[in-house]
């Protein structure tokens, strides 16, 4: 026969199997970083949610505060998945109150929480 040059159909079955075990991997490792990012995006936004949320608080008069009232903002999230805000006040010592700010999100099968507090004085907290 003589020498004859190129690649057995043994080799190229491996070569061919070999790259779709690498194809499969990177797939895998850019469905999982999608995955990844999703979830912080979510966190991102709960988080700027109960922050706006604290915020708001802060800047109404602190007499609309009462201790043991609950507040639901839920209408005020978008762009979480089943998302649900609630804010309980408690007065820890007269002339402060404090918020605790929850927003609960499902993502997936799982349900997350992002909880801020803050206290808030009849003047405000620093004087």
């Amino acid at each position: 026969m003589g020498n004859s040059r190129g690649f057995t159909i043994v080799e190229l079955t491996v070569t061919i199997i070999f790259l779709g075990f690498v194809v499969l991997g990177v797939s895998s490792l850019y469905l999982s970083i999608a995955n990844i990012q999703r979830q912080s995006q979510y966190t991102e936004i709960a988080n700027r949610a109960a922050q706006a949320e604290v915020e708001s608080l802060r800047n109404s008069t602190y007499n609309q505060l009462t201790a043991g009232q609950n507040i639901d903002f839920s209408s005020q999230l978008s762009g979480l998945p089943s998302a649900t805000g609630t804010v309980v006040v408690t007065e820890p010592q007269t002339g402060l109150k404090r918020v605790d700010v929850t927003v609960s999100y499902n993502a997936g099968s799982q349900q997350h929480n992002v909880t801020l507090s803050s206290l808030i004085g009849v003047i405000g907290i620093t004087q």
